[in-house]
């Protein structure tokens, strides 16, 4: 994917969305041990190597799919459709700062009920931080900036963007589940559910990479987003040129402010940075789902959001505890 342009204000559109121009995006590395969660569940859950996958390299779903054009504003779909191919075109941006207009968005993605990448942004993510801003995007986009800086609680209830995270389907793609998990329960009560984190995935994948000789740490999202599959050389120097523009803005220690999520209108910067791990996640999701089954991703997410959502401390506790590992990773299985 290359930027073609620069991301600006935009122009209007119904009911107070502004569409504009697509970006990237990367969340800086939150990095914990997952051995603990992980370690409560036999190996023989997900599959042990490529010749326990099969030929399609799906994540183990037999459900039967349906066919046709994509389903608009229907019931609720509990099947996913087919699979659209994934482009190399950046997608279009549209920011949701009215509840109105992101009731329509949500209720026409959980009608499709494609797969939807998701993601937020914010200072200090947890129950006790603030959630400015979060980007949910269905495959080729568009990927929406939902402005909770904005609307508050009212994006997640008159603009549903709880129900589309409390539904089972469609299926949200996250990048480590917990800080945001944290954040939603204890903020706006909401609990999300159908969740597939890619951090699991890709851990798994970087044990197989080395013959399964685990790693020594988790892997946050920027080192995952070296990996990513289907970049050339030259989109993963616009893309890291992208991160660090938008970090700069947000990271202190880069003389930023986190209080750069809250001015409005945003800039440039962020929403292309806001944008890309969207975007990206729905690559490396099709790419490395085969190395976690269903099942086995499905329990090991849920209890990864329900001991940071239940830990008295929550996202600080987590932290302390990972410094005192010095963040290493224990085995796996």
């Amino acid at each position: 994917f290359l930027v073609t342009s620069s991301a600006a204000p935009g122009r209007e559109r119904a009911g107070g969305a502004r569409e504009m121009s697509g970006g990237y995006a990367v969340l800086l590395d939150d990095v914990e041990d997952l051995a603990q969660d992980l370690a409560r569940f036999a190996l023989a859950d997900a599959p042990a190597s490529r010749s326990d996958r099969d030929a399609s390299g799906s994540d183990g779903d037999d459900r039967p799919r349906p066919r046709g054009a994509d389903i608009v504003r229907v019931a609720p779909s509990t099947v996913a459709p087919p699979e659209r191919p994934l482009t190399s075109t950046p997608p279009r941006v549209i920011l949701l700062d009215d509840p109105g207009s992101c009731a329509d968005a949500m209720r026409e993605l959980i009608a499709r009920g494609e797969t939807c990448a998701v993601d937020f942004e914010g200072v200090a993510l947890s129950r006790t931080g603030a959630v400015s801003l979060a980007q949910v995007a269905p495959p080729n986009g568009p990927v929406y900036l939902v402005d909770v800086a904005c609307m508050g609680a009212a994006a997640f209830n008159e603009g549903r963007l709880g129900e589309l995270l409390g539904a089972q389907h469609p299926l949200k793609l996250v990048f480590d589940c917990r800080g945001d998990a944290d954040a939603l329960h204890h903020q706006f009560g909401v609990r999300m559910r159908g969740v597939f984190d890619v951090q699991v995935a890709f851990c798994l994948k970087k044990d197989e990479d080395h013959g399964g000789k685990r790693g020594a740490y988790l892997v946050g999202l920027r080192k995952a987003l070296k990996e990513c599959p289907g970049l050339d050389d030259e989109a993963r120097h616009e893309l890291d040129r992208v991160k660090s523009a938008g970090a700069s803005l947000f990271a202190p220690e880069l003389g930023g402010s986190y209080g750069a999520w809250t001015k409005r209108p945003m800039h440039p910067d962020l929403i292309k940075y806001a944008a890309a791990d969207v975007t990206y996640l729905h690559h490396m999701h099709r790419a490395w789902r085969v190395f976690v089954g269903e099942k086995k991703m499905a329990a090991v997410t849920e209890r990864r959001m329900r001991e940071r959502i239940e830990a008295p401390e929550g996202l600080e506790q987590g932290t302390e505890a990972a410094k005192r590992r010095g963040s290493r990773r224990e085995k796996f299985f």
